[in-house]
């Protein structure tokens, strides 16, 4: 009977563990599809110019790490630096390459691609960049993903130094 009992307890932890595994890998795949949408929104959110939308994507107390400027640690300067690159001349979109969840299921990160047109410069010309992303996103209660560490780079090579 006490083997019977063993065995039959054993079975059950084994299909517990199981149910979890797979109700995790769910939940996991739910979150990364969630993660998809909300860079995908938030890419095009961007393409509109629409600052408010572009920087609702932000937690309270995000961190953005944009080249050639100093780290923005609050709303007041991610919006600032967003509103000096939206324009009515600029085109900017970004894609996701790859989203990565954490075992604890509460942070993720992505990175991609992104393209960037500013239409005229002083000059007349127009810039146009291409280059990578990463940014780090967290749950935060009530089942909403926020960023919050987002940094971008360009692949054009660095002019040379004038001499």
């Amino acid at each position: 009977m006490p083997r019977l009992f063993l065995s039959t307890v054993a079975v059950v932890l084994c299909a517990a563990a199981s149910l979890g595994q797979q109700s995790f890998a769910a939940d996991r795949q739910a979150a990364e599809s969630r993660l998809r949408v909300l860079d995908e929104q938030w890419s095009a959110a961007a393409a509109r110019n629409d600052l408010d939308g572009t920087v609702a994507f932000y937690a309270d107390d995000a961190v953005l790490l944009a080249p050639n400027a100093p780290m923005a640690t609050d709303k007041k300067s991610i919006r600032e630096s967003w509103a000096g690159l939206l324009g009515p001349n600029t085109s900017v979109s970004w894609k996701w390459s790859k989203i990565e969840m954490a075992q604890s299921g509460e942070l993720a990160y992505i990175y991609g691609s992104y393209k960037l047109k500013i239409g005229s410069t002083s000059n007349g010309g127009a810039v146009n960049d291409t280059g990578k992303f990463l940014e780090v996103w967290k749950k935060l209660p009530g089942e909403k993903w926020k960023c919050i560490v987002d940094t971008y780079n360009s692949d054009l090579a660095i002019p040379a130094a004038q001499k």
